[in-house]
């Protein structure tokens, strides 16, 4: 994961030279949305429409329209990458085929891999 978030983070600093480069924030939720729509699409063998990545974060206020049993799957899930694999995780995501889930796994994810990250390091803080 982390390599893959210093790759596109290079790819996105040569691209936007003029512009104001996005946050590692913002890389990594493309980074997961894009391992989100692979695994998508790989499992029902075309593209699909169900999952779009927003390029606005959600705050936790967000999230406030989704049940207790939804937000508890959702932990359930971001628990699940943290003990196994950010693969597996949005593998176990994806066979539950809930658009409104993956949505809520994505941006809980990003936000919880992103903390994870900052406390190693890895990544440089917003500003």
């Amino acid at each position: 994961m982390e390599q893959q978030l210093q790759e596109k983070k290079a790819g996105l600093d040569q691209l936007s030279e003029q512009k104001e480069s996005p946050s590692d924030k913002e890389i990594l939720r493309q980074v997961v949305g894009e391992q989100i729509q692979q695994n998508i699409s790989a499992s029902s063998g075309a593209p699909t429409q169900s999952f779009q990545q927003s390029s606005k974060p959600k705050t936790d206020d967000s999230l406030g329209h989704l049940t207790q049993e939804l937000k508890d799957k959702v932990q359930e899930l971001v628990n699940f990458v943290f003990q196994n694999s950010l693969d597996q995780g949005i593998k176990e995501a994806v066979k539950l085929n809930n658009p409104a889930l993956i949505d809520a796994f994505h941006d809980v994810l990003v936000d919880q891999l992103y903390e994870a990250l900052l406390e190693r390091k890895k990544v440089d803080p917003i500003s």
